[in-house]
């Protein structure tokens, strides 16, 4: 009887025991329920993020390319510029070339002339009735002797402009040069907005000598190499060139075959 007992809570107990243990918490886990992970991400915000990426890209692909278009526009300018500024050297010299061949033959007549001079064969005067004779001895008489050739300006340039009233602007002449050959002036400030050159160029005396002066000039702001151009006078003339300010400039005068002025003055 106690071995039947003992047998039946043996098949009672034992899987009960075994069913706790095996359901039992282990030592360090905690007993409450674990949490619940994130939910993902659904597939239209991954979307959306991937087309505001996309759009971010193409919108700094588009102004990569607005700016390099600015770059080569700016580029081309400068190599326009450059081929202007060669295009006026060349023609510079080439017209400085053709002065100075013309002076050369100019001064070799000039040399064949005081070498061999011309002979003039003038015919005997003719025998005037005695009343034109007396009409040209008369001291009333309106032939005059011709006139002296009136000697040169001490200037072409007209004279510097009256200061007008305070607080009111006016041009302010900063300082003249004149030559005959090329000439560069030094550094002068320009302080008001704008400024203006007035220059004269001036053939030599003589019809030979007619328009075979040359007068070009340029001005250049300090540190750059790009000039502003003033004049390109051939033969005798004058006039003025307004350009913009204020900053620092020089100019840079290139003459031959004949005698120039410029003047400088700054609108304040």
């Amino acid at each position: 009887m106690r071995s039947f007992l003992f047998l039946l809570f043996a098949f009672v107990l034992l899987p009960r025991l075994s069913f706790a243990q095996t359901n039992a918490p282990t030592a360090g886990s905690p007993t409450a329920s674990p949490a619940k992970p994130h939910a993902p991400a659904t597939a239209a915000q991954l979307q959306a993020a991937l087309d505001q990426l996309t759009q971010s890209n193409r919108d700094l692909l588009d102004l990569l390319k607005k700016q390099q278009a600015v770059l080569e526009d700016m580029q081309f300018d400068r190599r326009l510029q450059s081929r202007q500024i060669q295009s006026l050297e060349e023609r510079l010299t080439e017209t400085l070339l053709e002065n100075t061949q013309l002076q050369n033959k100019i001064s070799k007549l000039e040399a064949d002339a005081a070498v061999h001079p011309i002979t003039i064969m003038q015919s005997p005067p003719a025998t005037l009735p005695p009343q034109a004779s007396t009409i040209a001895a008369s001291p009333n008489s309106t032939n005059a002797a011709p006139a002296t050739a009136a000697s040169p300006p001490a200037t072409y340039l007209p004279p510097p402009e009256s200061e007008g009233a305070p607080g009111t602007k006016s041009w302010h002449r900063l300082f003249t040069l004149k030559g005959a050959e090329s000439k560069q002036s030094d550094l002068f400030q320009i302080q008001g907005r704008t400024w203006r050159v007035l220059w004269h160029n001036q053939d030599k005396t003589g019809k030979a000598y007619q328009n075979t002066s040359a007068l070009f000039i340029s001005a250049f702001p300090k540190d750059d190499t790009i000039p502003q151009k003033i004049c390109s006078k051939l033969g005798t003339g004058g006039d003025s060139t307004e350009l913009q300010g204020p900053g620092n400039y020089y100019l840079k005068i290139e003459a031959s075959g004949g005698s120039w002025e410029a003047a400088v003055e700054d609108f304040r």
